[in-house]
This record gives C-alpha cells, sequence and structure tokens, in this order.
C-alpha cells in the first residue's frame, strides 16, 4: 500500500499551495526551485481536504508540503519535509493546516546544514528560506548532488548507501541508415516489336521496319 497523507484546511487562504515529489536540488535557487521533482496534482489552494497517495511519480527521495497565505504573512506559510516511514502514523498540525500521516514521517526543517561561506546565505531571499534550508540538509546529510537548471536528470538513492546518485539519461539507439535508392533500369522491349533503329529508318525513309524474327516450331 502507497504512503499517504490527508491534508485539511482551516480559516487561513492560500495563494499557493504545493506538494512536490522531490527528486533533487539546485542550491543556486530559492523557494520552490531549490528543489527539483514535479507538484502533486492533488493539491493546489483550492483544496478543503484531500487524502493523496504519494505514488504519483517516481523516484522521490522526500516530499515536500508548502504553502503561501494570502493576505501574505511568512509566519504563517506552512512547510512540511516528509521521508518514508512504512508503519508510521501520525496527526499533527502546520500552521492552519490538520495533517494525518500514513507511511510517512516529518523531517525537521532547520539551517544548521548551510555552510558558513556560502556566499548565498547573506542575501535574505535565500537565508530565510526553508525550502532552500532543506535543500542544503538533502546535500549535506543525504548526499543529494546540487544539479542546476530547470530539466535535470533525476535524482535517486543507491540501493544500499543512502547516497544520492544521478540516473544516467538512456541512451538512445541510432537509426538505421535509409538504403540507397534502387537504380532506374530502361524499359524492355518487347520481342514483337522492332528496334529502335528501324522505327527511325521508317519514319526518315518511309520503309515499313520489319518485326523482330520468331523462332517457330514445327510439328515432326
Amino acid at each position: 500500500m502507497a504512503p499517504s497523507i490527508t491534508i485539511k484546511l482551516g480559516e487561513r487562504r492560500y495563494r499557493h499551495l504545493w506538494l512536490k515529489y522531490v527528486t533533487g536540488t539546485d542550491l543556486s535557487r530559492h523557494c520552490a526551485v531549490s528543489l527539483h521533482g514535479r507538484y502533486s496534482r492533488a493539491v493546489d489552494e483550492n483544496i478543503t481536504n484531500v487524502t493523496v497517495e504519494l505514488n504519483e511519480f517516481p523516484h522521490a527521495i522526500a516530499w515536500y508540503l508548502c504553502g503561501v497565505t494570502t493576505p501574505y504573512n511568512w509566519k504563517d506559510n506552512p512547510h512540511l519535509a516528509l521521508e518514508a516511514a512504512p508503519g508510521h502514523n501520525q496527526d499533527l498540525q502546520v500552521q492552519d493546516l490538520t495533517v494525518h500521516l500514513d507511511g510517512v514521517r516529518p523531517i525537521p526543517i532547520t539551517n544548521e546544514h548551510i555552510p558558513d561561506d556560502d556566499p548565498r546565505a547573506a542575501n535574505p531571499a535565500f537565508r530565510t528560506c526553508r525550502n532552500w534550508w532543506f535543500a542544503h540538509y538533502l546535500v549535506a546529510v543525504r548526499g543529494v548532488p546540487d544539479v542546476h537548471g530547470d530539466r535535470p536528470r533525476v535524482t535517486t538513492t543507491r540501493p544500499g548507501t543512502g547516497q544520492g546518485g544521478l540516473i544516467p539519461t538512456p541512451q538512445r539507439r541510432p537509426r538505421p541508415a535509409a538504403p540507397p535508392p534502387a537504380p532506374i533500369s530502361e524499359p524492355r522491349q518487347a520481342a514483337h516489336q522492332p528496334p529502335i533503329d528501324a522505327i527511325e529508318q521508317q519514319v526518315t525513309t518511309g520503309t515499313p521496319a520489319p518485326l523482330a524474327s520468331r523462332t517457330r516450331r514445327t510439328r515432326p
């Protein structure tokens, strides 16, 4: 049975509400794009109560639930990072969201894994972003590669090591070359027709062209 999360909204309303299947990180950016992956089709700002089975997309190394309130108040924005935990069940309050977890458990989101020499940490847009904090956790603790770009290769966990690795892009087989065109053969002349030069003789001289000779079989 797939793990699941149940989300029930309270009084707050959201400009954005999303649940992402996290497959990698991009520390060069903050907010949602610092976490590679695809968004659940079942979660958006219009839901009121929804249960999502976390099997919509493959290769997730974690899940991240995030909301942006309207009117905006960053203190009220919900953030919840999750990892697989078979058999785990939990009810919790995430700001104004009531959440039930089945088969997953929360991962603490802190800024302790941001290196002191990271130049982006001086920028408030990065320093206060909890999506970016969690991306640093994945790099520092889970060994997930930091891959920049909008559409990187999928990041997954190597079996037995707990370390992140990249799934190689499948190699496409080259298409076989088209066969060369067949040579154009001259039309064969019927046996009973006179040769071309004989026809030309008839046209220029008026002399009837002889028919091609035929071999007749005689009875004994």
